[in-house]
């Protein structure tokens, strides 16, 4: 397993490479490139830069909706170090990674519905609640259900903004930097602010903070109604 500061750390850009199957088979393309996007997320926390390059067949108008960055390069392996400025020293992909000096995280198969009415951004939830090792089927009831959950961390979110601010609380934070840091886990950093959300002995402007900070890495647009009046459920 990919321990990413251990692994990663080092002077000038991190280049990675997300390989989408050549079959095409979208759900798992777009898990890809997923997982690309919140690595690269996790490593630029740490303070590194970042270049992400794309190989295989994707569609950029889904990964665009499910809040996936665009690519810094397109094309086969050989194009895509040229135009990174080097060799990438991640390959992301769902089989067995022949090229050499590189770590090679694999992705599991993902079964989604067809993209069209999705809201990618529950479907981006809904594949960051598992291990991205794991093969995953989702349901469009399940992305429905993802939808109304974010909508209720969402407005819970908006109304924890308009209290005083107070820190992240230490051992959160640690928490979540070590399960992303040593595992890219997602899932449990997911767990974490379930926890949160109903928490009675954390102030509220301790859970905006929280929230927003490792929103940085999931991508859910939480903070998104922030500054837009509305009651709130919290919780998911």
């Amino acid at each position: 397993m990919l321990r990413i500061v251990e692994e990663l750390a080092g002077p000038g850009p991190l280049r990675i490479c997300a390989h989408a199957p050549a079959d095409g088979a979208a759900g798992t393309g777009l898990r890809v490139l997923l997982i690309a996007d919140v690595l690269a997320r996790v490593v630029e926390m740490r303070g590194r830069a970042v270049l992400i390059g794309w190989a295989g067949p994707h569609d950029k108008a889904a990964a665009a909706a499910a809040g996936i960055r665009p690519p810094d390069a397109e094309g086969d392996p050989e194009e895509i170090a040229e135009a990174l400025g080097g060799l990438p020293g991640v390959q992301l992909t769902t089989g067995t990674y022949e090229g050499a000096g590189s770590a090679c995280l694999q992705i599991g198969e993902a079964q989604l519905p067809p993209f069209e009415g999705l809201d990618l951004l529950a479907v981006r939830l809904l594949l960051l609640s598992h291990p991205y090792e794991e093969p995953v089927s989702v349901t469009a009831e399940q992305v429905g259900e993802a939808g109304r959950a974010m909508a209720r961390w969402r407005r819970a979110v908006a109304d924890w903004a308009e209290q005083p601010s107070k820190p992240i609380p230490a051992d959160l934070k640690s928490t979540a930097r070590t399960a992303l840091d040593n595992r890219l886990d997602t899932a449990a950093v997911l767990r974490l602010l379930h926890d949160l959300a109903t928490a009675d002995d954390v102030p509220q402007g301790a859970k905006f903070e929280t929230m927003a900070y490792l929103d940085r890495v999931l991508g859910l647009e939480l903070v998104r109604e922030v500054g837009i009046s509305g009651g709130s459920t919290p919780g998911s």
